[in-house]
């Protein structure tokens, strides 16, 4: 299964957030082998104890989907992290995925992003069971509520991690709870 977060602006978490993801998907299942990848180029995330989380380079690779389709018989799930503009690698990348979560924070910025990506995707022909809503950073303190946001993007929101100053064990039970949601649903 390739699982793709993408922010359709620069999100300088999304690299941390698929590498919290990657472990909590790997911790779930002993047998489950996690690849990740991150475009531009490689991630500072560093593979877990066991080594089942490999960390992939996109590289050179210009052609993205095929790329993805040759690590399929590799690894059971393979996280892909991409931010900025809708371009040919981001657009293959999203084809040959089988879930995409769309990351967005409580800014105004973001959230208009991701209605952006919303468009886009249904353009594409890729429907609510291919396409979700991750919210990244939302807390009791922000001036945005999950639940608004929502409202804003016209979707149900798939899940919402805690940013970086969140308290550790509330980070990693939210990963977790993402990774089993995500193992569930096929």
């Amino acid at each position: 299964m390739v699982i793709t977060l993408y922010a359709d602006r620069h999100f300088p978490d999304i690299a941390d957030i698929a590498g919290q993801l990657a472990r909590a998907l790997a911790s779930r299942d002993t047998a489950l082998s996690v690849a990740l990848l991150a475009s531009p180029g490689p991630i500072a995330v560093a593979p877990d104890e066991s080594g089942r989380v490999a960390i992939v380079d996109v590289g050179g690779s210009s052609d993205v989907g095929a790329f993805l389709r040759e690590l399929a018989p590799r690894y059971a799930i393979t996280v892909v992290a991409l931010g900025g503009a809708p371009n040919e690698r981001v657009l293959a990348a999203l084809d040959a995925s089988h879930r995409v979560l769309l990351v967005s924070d409580p800014s105004v910025a973001s959230l208009r992003a991701t209605q952006r990506t919303l468009k886009l995707c249904a353009s594409l022909g890729y429907g609510s069971d291919k396409v979700a809503i991750l919210l990244h950073g939302f807390a009791d303190d922000t001036a945005l509520a999950p639940a608004e946001a929502a409202a804003a993007l016209k979707r149900e929101i798939f899940g919402v991690l805690p940013g970086p100053a969140a308290d550790s064990a509330w980070r990693e039970t939210s990963y977790l709870r993402l990774a089993e949601r995500l193992i569930a649903q096929p």
